[in-house]
């Protein structure tokens, strides 16, 4: 069978495409869903229309989605605020990024608020990679520039054992 609005091969027994997530017609030609939205089924949380299996099917795509934005302010937040932690709270934004990303790719490329909550883990990975790099540069930049500063810490840390 193929999907009507973007042509790919789905399995018979999907009730949306992959690809794209637009809902499939049925064989046994049961009345279309209302479409005054443009065939955006999923724009707004009105399931009043669908099946058991298609309402558990949508709302577990608009679960993954929650979650992926949750993980993007996450990531965005331990970001802003490991700007002086010197990559501590870096590596939470990196995971909380992937973590989004990774649970967004069961949402369909249709829904226009995958691309916000895909936007908010990747500046949150970008930016926090970015500051670990800056953290890596300074330190480097200051064991050349200044090496009797860290050696006067280590000999003060050396004389406290």
């Amino acid at each position: 069978m193929y999907c009507k609005a973007c042509g790919k091969v789905v399995p018979d027994d999907a009730l949306y495409c992959p690809q794209c997530g637009a809902p499939l017609e049925k064989v046994d030609a049961e009345p279309a869903p209302n479409t005054s939205n443009n065939g955006n089924y999923h724009a707004n949380n009105n399931y009043n229309h669908l099946s058991d299996k298609e309402r558990e099917e949508m709302e577990f795509i608009q679960g993954r989605l929650n979650k992926g934005r949750l993980y993007g302010v996450i990531s965005i937040v331990c970001s802003i605020l490991g700007l002086g932690s010197f990559g501590s709270l870096d590596v939470v934004a990196i995971i909380c990024g992937y973590l989004g990303l990774k649970s967004l790719k069961a949402v369909p490329n249709s829904y226009p608020d995958k691309v916000t909550a895909v936007t908010l883990n990747r500046a949150g990975i970008i930016c926090s990679a970015g500051l670990i790099i800056l953290t890596a540069i300074f330190i480097i930049i200051a064991l050349v520039a200044f090496p009797w500063i860290f050696a006067s810490i280590a000999g003060f840390f050396a004389g406290l054992i």
